[in-house]
C-alpha cells in the first residue's frame, strides 16, 4: 500500500529565486527515481508539498525535509496510507508549480477525479488556496 505526506511550510526570509530553482532541480532529479510522485507548490510566502510513495522512503525524505533551512514552521497536514496515488499520472509523476497557468492545469487535472474518494477530495481542498 502507498503512503502520502502533505505539509505546508513558510519560506525562509533569505529564499531567493536561485536557491528555489536549485531546490526544484534537486527534487526533480531525486524523487522520480525513488518512485515518489506528488507536487510542490510555491507562492510568495509558502510551500505546499504532497509526496506519495513507499512509507519508509517518504518518512526518511520527510525527516530530511524538516531539517532543511530553506523553510520553517512546517505543518504536517496528511501522513497516512493511501489506496491510490493522485499524482501518478500527472505530468512526469512529480511536478513543481510556479505560475498561474500551471496552477490552472493542476486544477483541471484534479477536477477529473471522482471526488467521492476522500484522498483526492482532501488534496483538492488543501490546494485550493494555492490554485486561486
Amino acid at each position: 500500500m502507498d503512503h502520502t505526506i502533505c505539509y505546508i511550510s513558510k519560506h525562509a526570509p533569505a529564499l531567493n529565486d536561485k536557491v528555489q530553482e536549485d531546490l526544484f532541480s534537486f527534487i526533480l532529479e531525486h524523487n522520480p527515481p525513488k518512485n515518489i510522485t506528488g507536487i510542490l507548490l510555491s507562492n510568495q510566502d509558502f510551500f505546499l508539498q504532497v509526496l506519495e510513495g513507499n512509507e519508509n522512503i517518504l518518512e526518511e525524505l520527510f525527516n530530511s525535509i524538516k531539517k532543511d533551512n530553506r523553510h520553517f514552521q512546517i505543518l504536517t497536514v496528511l501522513n497516512q496510507p493511501i489506496e491510490n496515488r493522485v499524482f501518478k499520472d500527472y505530468r512526469a509523476g512529480f511536478s513543481i508549480l510556479q505560475n498561474r497557468n500551471e496552477f490552472s492545469q493542476l486544477n483541471n487535472y484534479l477536477s477529473l477525479y471522482d471526488h467521492d474518494q476522500n484522498y483526492p477530495k482532501n488534496i483538492k481542498s488543501l490546494l485550493e488556496p494555492f490554485l486561486i
